[in-house]
């Protein structure tokens, strides 16, 4: 469904950035300020309780694990990449902070008060969404179906223990729907230009 060439990703230097800025994260809290750390992270109780909504922003910068950050690294490279390549600059960053925030939103009201939760999966859903919007939009049934099975297989792999599964079906929906709304209406722009 997405062929990456080195010239696009070369090119999609927002990718690169939030690659760069949550490894070099990881690498930080890896050695030292663990403190800082659990102040970033999500943790339910502390948003709804003392009103930490800053949790939801930062939360979708930091990993738990080398595992967790490689799996979510490679699947940002490959979605967006693409997404930023299909998007303005600006649409891109909207469409991944925003379905980040989606997903950590519903974890927070859907999951239990307790719960801790942290990583970029809601964002990268969230491009998932966009990148099959985009098969919508330009009506490509052969990668629709393609797209289908691949939503189908990132949606059920997050129902494995200890997968923030409310993250990823929320982010993918406001990314899908985000993607869909700024493809469609350049389409319309396009239409009406004589």
């Amino acid at each position: 469904m997405f062929i990456l060439e080195a010239s696009n990703i070369k090119e999609a230097r927002i990718t690169i950035f939030l690659i760069s800025i949550n490894t070099l994260l990881f690498i930080f809290f890896s050695f030292a300020f663990e403190d800082v750390f659990y102040l970033l992270v999500q943790i339910n109780s502390k948003i709804l309780n003392d009103l930490e909504i800053w949790r939801l922003l930062t939360s979708m910068f930091l990993h738990g694990d080398a595992l967790h950050l490689f799996s979510n690294m490679v699947s940002l490279l490959i979605f967006g990449a693409y997404v930023e390549l299909n998007y303005s600059k600006y649409q891109f960053i909207i469409i991944y902070i925003i379905s980040g925030l989606f997903g950590s939103f519903f974890s927070m009201l859907l999951l239990p008060f307790n719960t801790i939760s942290l990583g970029a999966s809601g964002a990268i859903f969230g491009l998932i969404g966009a990148a099959f919007s985009i098969q919508i939009v330009r009506r490509d049934t052969s990668l629709i179906f393609l797209g289908l099975i691949y939503v189908f297989y990132f949606v059920f792999s997050s129902f494995s223990p200890n997968i923030n599964y409310f993250s990823h079906i929320f982010g993918l929906l406001a990314g899908l729907i985000l993607g869909f709304l700024f493809k469609r209406n350049k389409k319309s722009l396009v239409r009406y230009q004589d």
